[in-house]
């Protein structure tokens, strides 16, 4: 699995609205799963919802999974890497979290313990200064929705029927 470059993640978080739409959000408990296109061409599937200001974004795109958190309190440097500890469900991993003004994005491409989060409570991301705590209550079958949602688009391209409209729901 190829590893989210900088450049793809900052152009997820900074994408304007006319370039990126996000449509036909589905609520699964607390997540929001939507797709987001970018004119007719499908771009990834995001799981969304925040929690005491923290917005908390599953993004599955072509090169897989990555968790963006963004928060308006936060001050970060655009461009740094900071290194952080994520465990979820008793398994732990480090990262990289790649920061724009007011989040950050973090590549999840270890498959176990993306499979951990599914069943998990919370995700515990360490930082040097703090460690968040993020709910994943409920993420099991939101998980499994947004997998869905990309396979679909995924395969949901004009070259299965290019005279019939795309399917956009997640």
């Amino acid at each position: 699995m190829r590893k989210l470059t900088m450049t793809a993640v900052f152009t997820l978080l900074a994408a304007s609205a006319a370039a990126q739409v996000v449509e036909d959000k589905v609520s699964v408990g607390p997540w929001d799963i939507a797709t987001a296109f970018r004119g007719n061409t499908f771009v990834h599937c995001e799981m969304r919802r925040t929690s005491d200001g923290l917005g908390i974004t599953f993004l599955r795109a072509e090169d897989g999974l990555a968790l963006l958190l963004d928060s308006t309190k936060w001050k970060l440097e655009r461009g740094k890497t900071y290194v952080v500890k994520l465990s979820a469900g008793g398994a732990g991993i480090e990262g990289k979290a790649e920061a724009a003004s007011k989040g950050v994005a973090i590549s999840l491409p270890d498959r176990t313990f993306n499979a951990r989060l599914r069943s998990a409570d919370s995700l515990d991301v360490k930082g040097e200064g703090a460690t968040l705590t993020i709910p994943l209550d409920g993420s099991m079958m939101a998980m499994e929705r947004l997998e869905a949602c990309y396979t679909k688009n995924e395969k949901s391209s004009a070259d299965i029927n290019p005279f019939v409209a795309p399917n956009r729901k997640p």
